[in-house]
């Protein structure tokens, strides 16, 4: 099975939540007016950038979530960590 992985750079999120509309199973808008990619790990704590691997049936909701958000805080890599967008 291929996976991918989205990676949040949170820090920089503008709460604009075009990321939710397009994939609300992966993004939800949080308390603090950021947004949230739910069951994420953060993996960079100094730069806030957080990780989620998904499986392929989800990525093109993720990748038009990616190119929806105003402020390209996020990323989609390959299972080879080759990035996607």
């Amino acid at each position: 099975m291929t996976k991918y992985f989205i990676r949040l750079k949170r820090t920089g999120c503008i709460g604009a939540v075009s990321c939710e509309a397009m994939a609300p199973k992966h993004w939800k808008l949080a308390n603090d007016g950021k947004i949230d990619l739910i069951n994420s790990k953060l993996i960079d704590k100094e730069n806030d950038i957080w990780e989620l691997e998904i499986e392929a049936k989800d990525l093109e909701k993720n990748i038009d979530a990616a190119k929806a958000c105003p402020v390209f805080v996020i990323e989609i890599f390959d299972e080879k960590r080759n990035k996607i967008i």
